[in-house]
């Protein structure tokens, strides 16, 4: 039952918020950049070799997210260090992540431990700008804030030790 406290605690906020006395959660969908990590492939001399650059993204939400092809994907961006400029070295196409579910991608690069400017790399979920005016509640993010992570480059050179 509810108190007169809640009541109007209710009546003053005007229906912004839920005014029921279960501890139910909304749902939601929550896609998030959850790791850009770099490893080993092979090495050709002490100062080079080949390097896996791996992307992952989990919806930390408690929905599952489900839209439609091309109105979101995830991509690694390789940046020069001290620029705006970004390449895009690998994009994978989504439509579907039950709530806690992950994906991994990756792509190979050569890599020099002697390139003084190392670059930065991005992994960034990317979704279309009018994604929440679609009609669809099922593609909308509550959290555009976590969607991308920065790698940089000159850590790579650690491997090389």
């Amino acid at each position: 039952m509810k108190t007169i406290k809640s009541i109007l605690l209710c009546s003053i906020l005007f229906g912004f918020l839920s005014c029921s006395d279960d501890d139910s959660t909304s749902s939601f969908v929550d896609l998030k950049a959850e790791g850009l990590t770099y490893t080993l492939v092979s090495q050709s001399s002490a100062t080079t070799g080949v390097v896996r650059i791996s992307g992952k993204i989990k919806n930390i939400g408690n929905a599952n997210f489900s839209s439609t092809i091309q109105q979101q994907y995830v991509a690694i961006y390789e940046r020069p260090l001290g620029t705006t400029t970004e390449t895009e070295e690998i994009a994978l196409n989504f439509t579907t992540m039950n709530a806690g579910e992950e994906t991994t991608f990756f792509y190979d690069r050569n890599w020099d431990t002697t390139i003084e400017f190392q670059p930065e790399f991005i992994l960034r979920i990317v979704m279309d700008p009018d994604i929440t005016l679609d009609g669809n509640s099922n593609n909308d993010d509550i959290n555009f804030n976590n969607h991308q992570i920065i790698l940089q480059g000159n850590e790579i050179n650690s491997l090389f030790n």
